[in-house]
């Protein structure tokens, strides 16, 4: 198939999936305008390896064939793409082939590369490949034919934090590079002999190098540790940038997603039947996939900040909650709204009566109008909290100096960034950021203690 270019690279990508495996239609966009990585997620069999399937359809028509059962494809099997920067394409069944197949002509390297969960992904046929040219390697470090990987090197340094590839070379044969760790008297370690994690980056980084503008990976995290799980987003970033490449990824680790940036987390969920794909906040991935089941009582909140605080009500105000409780920071007046419908309907945490949302003030007539269920909910003490800060910093905090920096005309982003200039700069405990909103907030603050005494004690009494 020859994908024609008309201009730009694959910023965004849409793909049709209709009647394929257990999928009967889904549409899945996924928008690249503010990140380079994506991360999908989603319960088992929802449908993740099936969609890195219909990707790896642009370059293998045989694919459901080989991974799937049975049945897999039928007659009115389908998949279309549309790729920003190239005309759309599509495939059909096609009942010669029993397999899904497109009348347009594939070019020689195709922009998009998908890799399949064991045993089928190609970085798992690449052991074989490294073996069969061990001879050309030996040969090569024998007459000092290679060089320093350096961007290898500084990619695996800031995934794994230590210096141990800082002798790792490269070495070309037939086009092809081959990574090595050098040791004294020309003894090497190949790089099918490193660890399975180690192996699977080495094959990333190849990928994102190798010139492919869209890469999807199914089970990314499958040989990772989970130290290499949290810093692998952040130490891939610059190589993505520099080979102006996209990634998408299937995950189920919550030490990986906990780090992806706002945005980039998306949600692959069967809703009565119909699968869906939507970005969502790393706090509601979080209650959908795990639900936090065995507690009495859940608090929802916007954030992390709000959950906190929450928290910091509790014990301030010597609450001794009857009912166990979880306080989860949801992200989001919108995510909240939609984590809480849910539970209204499917009980991913317990029945209504046992869960309340506390939203900030600025966002509560909003959710208020917008929210017709059963779940309580509340107000916050103030209409933001990191922007209350923010605003009344000149009464608050007197002792601390104005930052240097160019501060945001945006409010909600310069609150974000004095908040954190005060706790990570400034080396102010979160705890006291809190006490001063409770102590000049005080009759709101006594409000919103009464609202969640009330919810976690079994015989409450007002303050």
């Amino acid at each position: 198939m020859h994908l024609w270019r008309i201009g730009g690279v694959i910023s965004d990508s849409i793909i049709i999936i209709n009647n394929v495996k257990g999928v009967i239609e889904l549409k899945a966009i996924f928008n690249f305008s503010d990140q380079k990585i994506i991360v999908v997620t989603g319960k088992n069999g929802v449908g993740k390896t099936t969609l890195v399937e219909a990707f790896k359809l642009i370059s293998d028509i045989q694919v459901f064939q080989k991974s799937a059962s049975l049945n897999s494809i039928r007659l009115n099997s389908s998949v279309s793409f549309k790729l920003h920067g190239y005309e759309p394409f599509s495939f059909s069944y096609n009942p010669k082939f029993e397999a899904l197949d497109t009348k347009q002509v594939f070019k020689k390297k195709e922009p998009v590369f998908a890799e399949l969960p064991i045993p089928y992904g190609d970085r798992f046929q690449r052991f074989s490949l490294v073996a069969k040219h061990d001879t050309e390697i030996r040969i090569n470090i024998a007459s000092s034919n290679y060089q320093d990987a350096d961007e290898l090197i500084e990619f695996l340094r800031k995934v794994y934090l230590t210096d141990k590839f800082s002798n790792l070379k490269v070495t070309n044969i037939k086009r092809q590079n081959f990574y090595f760790v050098l040791r004294e008297s020309d003894f090497y370690i190949r790089e099918d002999h490193l660890s399975s994690g180690e192996f699977f980056l080495i094959q990333l980084f190849r990928l994102i190098t190798s010139g492919f503008e869209l890469i999807v990976i199914d089970e990314l995290d499958v040989s990772l540790d989970a130290a290499a799980q949290v810093h692998l987003f952040e130490a891939i970033k610059p190589v993505l940038d520099k080979y102006d490449s996209r990634l998408i990824v299937m995950s189920h680790s919550l030490a990986f997603m906990s780090t992806v940036d706002d945005g980039a987390l998306y949600l692959l969920e069967d809703n009565s039947h119909k699968i869906t794909l939507e970005q969502r906040s790393f706090g509601y991935v979080k209650s959908f996939l795990y639900g936090f089941e065995g507690y009495d009582r859940y608090i929802l909140t916007e954030d992390a900040v709000m959950e906190r605080f929450i928290e910091y009500i509790i014990n301030d105000f010597h609450m001794t909650p009857y009912y166990q409780h979880k306080t989860i920071g949801v992200g989001g007046w919108n995510q909240l709204k939609l984590i809480i419908e849910k539970n209204d309907t499917e009980k991913i945490f317990t029945d209504s009566s046992n869960v309340i949302g506390i939203v900030d003030g600025d966002a509560y007539p909003e959710i208020s109008q917008n929210y017709n269920g059963q779940t309580k909910i509340l107000r916050s003490s103030v209409e933001d909290i990191e922007k209350y800060i923010f605003l009344n910093r000149e009464a608050l905090l007197t002792e601390i100096e104005l930052p240097t920096y160019l501060e945001s005309k945006n409010e909600k982003k310069a609150s974000k960034a004095y908040w954190k200039y005060l706790t990570v700069d400034k080396k102010l405990t979160i705890n006291h950021l809190y006490q001063l909103i409770i102590d000049s907030q005080n009759e709101n603050t006594k409000r919103l203690a009464n609202e969640i005494r009330a919810f976690l004690e079994k015989d409450s009494i007002e303050i």
